[in-house]
């Protein structure tokens, strides 16, 4: 009641109520929904009103903090005035969405936003230009596996491999993989995007000389243009139409399409457009507040009306309005409470991602030290007695690393930034690595691993490797923990396959102290211990199990368990693969990859004098040559000096950091592969190692065979338009 009450009397005071007023969820979905009307008006050419519901929608939300919301509203109008070729306002409002985009960090919008700015370019036949920024958006879709913002470039770069380079065959690959992701993502079938795949696969296939295939696809696309009166569409269709009669010697089939053609084009009336737009612009230079939206204007007509009514009865209106003030008054001291505590919130989140970030990178910098350098000294020492205690110091190391690992990983699943990858990869040398990494826990506890591997699993899969080994690490792990003088089984078998997926089954068995039912299911619960019957603790976390329901959870599966006390405990689970044929670095061998290095030479930029001699006598152990430096400033000037192949970029450094450094050695030197060699593990390491276009990054502390891989990885993708950095 009290709400229909304060929005009967809404309008009474307006100017106190602009001044609290925020956008609520239901006016930001209001508002989304208009400005995917305005897009549609751009699709069916109807731009003068599709730049009066945008220019509507931007003075409703000026001085708000919904930045997508405007990036949206701007990129809208960078559509209008391209169509009706005003360059200058293209490009202003353009590079205006994509500013708003980054503001709020909206990854899906910034794919979307390069996308657009491409088709701008090319609108002014700017060709590379839009060509470089249509990569620019596949290559970031495709590394945080956004399937839906993968749509539109790749029908972009095969329209500019089609109607500019010349090269339909490669065409149709970037053709077919936007198909599939429409596909994919559901999107309707008389969406406008079907209708320019279909025509490009028209024109394909024509200069492909298979004539049927592109009847058949030109007629799909006229047919779904008509259907939803997408006139640019019948436009381009006629168009292209047009051309290829000519190209083929048939004058006057050309000439009657393009007849056709100029009915289209003259119907679209962009005149008009252009005088409607112009009246527009110069309307929202004076600032007209009151109107906001369509759903705010219904409101307010009907408060008008009420009012009028209310007149007749002046003391009601006095009680009203008194009642009205007091009602405001307590909304605005709400809104503000709720304001504080959704800023306190939103700070404490912040800085647990900081705090999470910064103490990662303290943590594993040291790390990086102990680990490698007994790794170092391992491989150079001939003492039985110092092994003992180098393998003791590494296994501490890993053992402090895995620690890390759980609880980085628990925040990121908490926070939502975790997302289930697909990398090629072979399964069984990834279990051989990992019992490899076990070793010396197994030999701490007299235990002994048994394998039993079906063959019958297909060599190469698809899937993400790194959450199932550490799914696997964890289950190993906690099973030799729970034993002693035991054996711990491993067995992976094949359960079902099919022509395009992989069903396998993971168990992990020991014959340790078991685990009581009535305790089964609160192992899984985040830091619980599981404790002996003389209650004394198990060393841990309590989160390795956690972890592992969650990641299987992700990944499509879930964890199972049988076991009585004193009787051993099985954790099992399934897990569906993608196959492939495909060979990638992940299979070479080490020493292969190693050779492909050899004679290379290394710059290491790092500002830690320990970090400089780790990586120095690593790369020293490999073969390789290396020069080190200790900040920015001198890599960029020994870059400048010297030609090297690759440089390992520290990223967190004082006067200039690593993102710095390579923006100002890509100014000078395109062709040099920049490698981060970093302790930080955010997303937005991730983000800014493809922003400032570096070729990879190795988390500190590393595994010899990944350095290498990834180190081989960025040279072979320094240049290609399409790298991905995983």
């Amino acid at each position: 009641m009290k709400r229909s009450f304060i929005r009967c009397l809404f309008f009474l005071c307006i100017p106190v109520l602009a001044y609290a007023q925020e956008i609520s969820d239901k006016q930001a979905d209001s508002i989304f929904d208009l400005l995917n009307n305005a897009f549609e008006l751009n699709n069916k050419s109807e731009h003068g009103k599709s730049i009066e519901l945008s220019k509507k929608v931007l003075s409703f939300l000026e001085d708000s903090d919904r930045y997508n919301l405007i990036g949206k509203a701007y990129n809208s109008l960078s559509f209008s005035y391209a169509e009706l070729k005003d360059k200058n306002k293209a490009f202003e409002y353009s590079f205006k969405a994509r500013d708003y985009f980054v503001k709020a960090k909206d990854t899906a919008s910034i794919i979307i936003i390069y996308n657009d700015i491409g088709v701008t370019y090319e609108d002014f036949d700017m060709i590379d230009e839009a060509y470089v920024s249509y990569k620019k958006a596949l290559k970031i879709s495709e590394a945080f596996q956004y399937r839906e913002s993968l749509i539109y470039p790749n029908l972009n770069v095969a329209s500019i491999l089609i109607h500019h380079k010349k090269k339909y065959q490669q065409s149709l690959n970037y053709l077919n993989k936007a198909t599939s992701n429409a596909e994919a993502v559901g999107l309707d079938e008389d969406n406008v995007i079907y209708g320019y795949i279909y025509a490009n696969y028209g024109f394909t296939y024509y200069k492909l000389k298979r004539f049927k295939e592109s009847e058949l696809y030109f007629n799909k696309a006229y047919m779904l243009a008509h259907e939803n009166a997408y006139l640019s569409l019948i436009e381009e269709i006629y168009k292209d139409k047009s051309r290829l009669s000519k190209e083929g010697g048939d004058y006057k089939k050309a000439l009657d399409i393009m007849d056709k053609y100029m009915l289209i084009h003259d119907s679209i009336n962009k005149i008009e457009n252009v005088e409607l737009a112009k009246t527009i612009e110069a309307k929202y230079k004076v600032k007209e507040s009151e109107e906001k939206l369509r759903f705010v204007e219904k409101e307010q007509a009907t408060q008008e009306t009420q009012l009028l009514k209310s007149k007749r009865n002046n003391i009601l209106l006095v009680v009203l309005t008194f009642l009205l003030l007091i009602a405001i008054y307590l909304a605005i001291k709400n809104n503000r409470q709720l304001k504080v505590a959704r800023d306190i919130a939103e700070n404490i989140s912040r800085v647990k991602s900081e705090f999470y970030s910064e103490i990662s990178h303290e943590l594993r910098t040291p790390l990086y030290g102990v680990i490698e350098l007994s790794n170092i000294l391992l491989n150079e020492s001939t003492d039985d007695k110092n092994k003992e205690y180098l393998e003791s110091l590494k296994f501490s190391g890993n053992h402090l690393l895995s620690l890390i690992n759980n609880v980085l990983e628990l925040n990121k699943i908490e926070s939502g930034q975790l997302s289930v990858e697909e990398i090629n990869f072979s399964l069984k040398t990834l279990i051989a690595n990992i019992v490899d990494s076990l070793e010396f826990a197994l030999r701490d506890s007299n235990n002994k691993i048994k394998l039993k591997y079906d063959n019958s699993i297909s060599n190469r899969l698809v899937g993400d490797s790194l959450k199932l080994s550490q799914v696997l690490i964890n289950l190993i792990s906690n099973a030799v923990k729970f034993t002693k003088n035991g054996i711990v089984e491993i067995e992976i078998k094949q359960v079902k396959l099919d022509d395009n997926t992989e069903e396998i089954y993971f168990a992990i068995k020991d014959d340790g102290i078991g685990i009581p039912k009535d305790k089964q299911k609160n192992i899984f619960e985040d830091f619980y211990q599981e404790r002996s019957r003389n209650d004394n603790s198990y060393k841990g976390t309590g989160l390795g199990l956690s972890i592992v329901k969650r990641l299987l959870v992700m990944m499509g599966s879930d964890i199972h368990i049988e076991s009585k006390l004193n009787e051993g405990a099985t954790f099992y689970f399934n897990l569906n693969f993608g196959k492939t044929s495909s060979i990638t670095l992940n299979e070479l061998d080490n020493n292969q990859g190693l050779d492909e290095l050899k004679g290379k030479r290394f710059l290491v930029v790092d500002d830690n004098k320990i970090n400089q001699l780790v990586t120095k006598k690593l790369l020293d152990q490999l073969g390789l040559d290396c020069d080190v430096v200790d900040n920015g400033f001198k890599a960029i000037s020994r870059t400048k000096e010297k030609t090297y192949d690759c440089v390992l970029m520290d990223l967190n450094m004082p006067e200039i950091n690593g993102y710095e450094t390579t923006q100002k050695i890509r100014h000078f030197d395109q062709d040099i592969t920049i490698i981060a060699l970093t302790a930080a593990t955010s997303e937005e390491v991730k983000r800014n190692i493809i922003f400032y276009d570096m070729d990879g990054y190795i988390l500190k502390p590393f595994y010899t065979d990944n350095f290498i891989k990834t180190i081989l990885e960025g040279m072979n993708n320094r240049g290609r338009e399409d790298k991905i950095i995983a």
